[in-house]
């Protein structure tokens, strides 16, 4: 299968078509070879910040020596992203041979995600990876990824509301699915502090023998260049230059400590200056992610929901973009809490033009562009696709900018401003 049959491939299965369950890609796995027993591996879930600590953590690895695998999701610009050893992303002939074999392994079609974990663990195996850090891609209890066994590591990143069709309506209820990764004798680390959802998967832990740490590692940056997009920061490596910007992607970088020294007990070895080095080289796009476009810093982040709004308001108001003429490329998903982000985002808004993000899940401008002028914002503009949205933003006049409210809307702009990551 070439790669473009491997793209039409995965469009049959629609990425928007959540089937949760395991028996699928037990199936698959289990005709395939079981290729996810073929290396250890560290499991992450969480309502925000999995895809930043996967990121950074696979870096230290590989900075430590460790061939590394990392499957994470969803992607910005083109689904290849999705899966890295060593962070250079699967070749597309080795993406079309790994899809074709999941589909002769299939007795049932596989989702669109089930079909690229698979492919993303035959990659692995096949590359011969030390280790993999894999991000759980909905919930934890049913997500495809939960087909792995006995992790080195299970790590909860953090517990908000969303995806409450399928996770539950509560923090209680959520914490529950993503406590659904921990394995019987794997220990456990957990970056969410609140004391209702931290119950919850302490007691899981407990239930299930896991070894439990909480938060220990707190980063203090030292200074933040917020034009070139890195803050300095000190930790027990001593001082480093994070390439992420904000309290969130501090808070990240410590937890990414704390797996370390847990997986040394586990019997990797990761120095310090691994550490160090390993946060050092990491660029992670959508997240706080500053351009210059026309001469202009353009902020790109998915903000995809209300924690993570409402941490991208916190960075901005914190930023000194925020003092100046700004004007906001704003897209959103109709199946998330947009009336929440709204509310959020809508007293930092002097002006705005709202675009439909590429999915099928979209929210349509014209509602969108309704909800923020009740909400307060002067001035919106509505264009027909990123790229009109981004020439309008330059032709504003504005000094500075952003774009948020889903990760598809950020892949657009990043597609406009010939920016691939």
């Amino acid at each position: 299968m070439d790669y473009a049959k491997a793209l039409e491939f995965l469009d049959l299965r629609r990425e928007t078509l959540w089937n949760l369950g395991l028996e699928r890609i037990r199936i698959v796995s289990e005709r395939l070879g079981n290729p996810h027993r073929a290396f250890p591996c560290v499991h992450v879930a969480g309502t925000n910040g999995k895809g930043s600590f996967c990121a950074l953590l696979a870096s230290v690895l590989k900075e430590a020596g460790h061939k590394t695998g990392l499957y994470v999701s969803p992607h910005l610009c083109e689904v290849r992203e999705r899966i890295q050893v060593d962070g250079g992303r699967i070749s597309k002939e080795d993406f079309g041979r790994a899809l074709a074999a999941v589909r002769e392994a299939e007795t049932e079609p596989a989702t669109y995600f089930e079909a690229l974990t698979a492919a993303a663990f035959l990659h692995f195996r096949e590359a011969k990876s030390d280790v993999a850090v894999v991000e759980s891609g909905l919930g934890g209890r049913l997500d495809a990824t939960n087909v792995l066994e006995r992790p080195l590591l299970s790590v909860v990143t953090s517990i908000g509301l969303d995806h409450q069709e399928h996770l539950g309506g509560t923090l209680a209820a959520i914490a529950g699915e993503k406590a659904g990764i921990f394995k019987r004798g794997s220990p456990c680390l957990i970056g969410e502090e609140a004391l209702e959802p931290r119950a919850v998967l302490e007691a899981r832990a407990r239930e299930l023998g896991c070894q439990f740490h909480g938060r220990q590692t707190r980063l203090e940056a030292v200074s933040t260049d917020w034009e070139r997009g890195f803050q300095e920061v000190e930790g027990p490596f001593g001082r480093c230059r994070l390439g992420l910007l904000g309290s969130a992607a501090l808070g990240n970088a410590g937890l990414v400590c704390d797996a370390a020294g847990l997986l040394r007990e586990r019997g990797l070895d990761i120095p310090d200056e691994a550490l160090r080095r390993g946060l050092e080289r990491v660029r992670w796009p959508g997240r706080f992610q500053v351009v210059q476009a026309g001469g202009r810093p353009l902020v790109l982040d998915g903000a995809h929901n209300p924690a993570a709004m409402e941490r991208f308001v916190s960075t901005w108001t914190s930023s000194p973009f925020s003092g100046r003429r700004s004007n906001f490329i704003i897209g959103m998903l109709a199946d998330k809490d947009h009336e929440s982000m709204v509310r959020l985002l809508a007293p930092h808004l002097r002006e705005a033009i709202v675009v439909r993000p590429d999915s099928p899940r979209a929210l349509e401008p014209e509602s969108l562009a309704a909800r923020l002028r009740a909400a307060g914002c002067p001035k919106v503009a509505i264009a027909r696709s990123p790229a009109e949205a981004l020439g309008a933003w330059l032709q504003s006049g504005a000094e500075a900018g952003a774009v948020c409210g889903s990760f598809y809307l950020v892949g657009g702009v990043l597609r406009a401003l010939g920016r691939l990551p």
